[in-house]
């Protein structure tokens, strides 16, 4: 990494910082001037960069048969429980409502709850999903495929294996009223710098990252640094 830290900008000269250097797009941009430029040869092609193995995290289970790993992630947390009252009073509520304006004959108090009732439902098949389902991730020298259940989950994904080129673990930070909170991914550069997501919603860094290495390792493909990933 020093040889992109002494990297100048040749349309001013100023120093480029490897936050502006893009190997995987083999170009630079210099943030002084704002010039786009290609990066020499030497330093177009992303070095490997080795980092410490991450543990099996919790609900993890990893198997490995032949030439085939089967990672999987069991979804359910202690948050279940917490989601779980909550479906369970919001749906209690609404068959009040429902209840006394269908009694009293107000049948447009019930049409004003029907939103209500679709999003009661969702939560009632979010949670059982939270408690029952898990993410298996399987990869062998022919196919790189994602499945999500018993209950149906959309995500599953099914990759050859000659189009993955790397793979990376990212971060979507949410701010709300009580503050920020982060969930963390894994994605799939394709052949032609095409991007797939693998697996999102995961609870925290270590996890994606261990993802990540696990599939690296049994694919055969070195860590790289890629544009947009977290933790570099």
């Amino acid at each position: 990494m020093d040889a992109l830290v002494e990297l100048k900008c040749r349309n001013c000269g100023s120093p480029l910082s490897p936050e502006s250097i893009s190997p995987q797009l083999a170009a630079a941009r210099c943030p002084h001037c704002n010039a786009l430029f290609a990066l020499p040869a030497s330093v177009a092609e992303p070095k490997s960069i080795p980092r410490p193995d991450v543990a099996l995290p919790k609900r993890f289970v990893v198997d490995r048969d032949g030439d085939a790993i089967t990672i999987t992630r069991r979804w359910f947390s202690p948050a279940a429980f917490f989601m779980l009252v909550f479906a369970i009073f919001w749906n209690g509520f609404l068959v009040v409502w429902h209840g006394v304006a269908l009694s009293s004959g107000m049948w447009f108090m019930s049409l004003f709850g029907l939103i209500h009732t679709g999003v009661g439902l969702w939560l009632i098949y979010w949670v059982a999903a939270m408690f029952l389902n898990s993410t298996v991730i399987r990869a062998s020298h022919e196919w790189l495929q994602v499945r999500s259940g018993p209950l149906p989950w959309r995500g599953n994904q099914d990759l050859e294996r000659g189009v993955v080129r790397q793979l990376y673990c990212t971060e979507k930070v949410t701010h709300g009223k009580n503050g920020s909170s982060a969930r963390y991914g894994v994605e799939v550069v394709l052949e032609g710098n095409r991007r797939e997501t693998l697996v999102k919603g995961l609870d925290d860094a270590d996890q994606a990252l261990f993802i990540e290495q696990q599939l690296e390792k049994h694919l055969g493909i070195d860590d790289v640094p890629v544009e947009g990933e977290h933790g570099r």
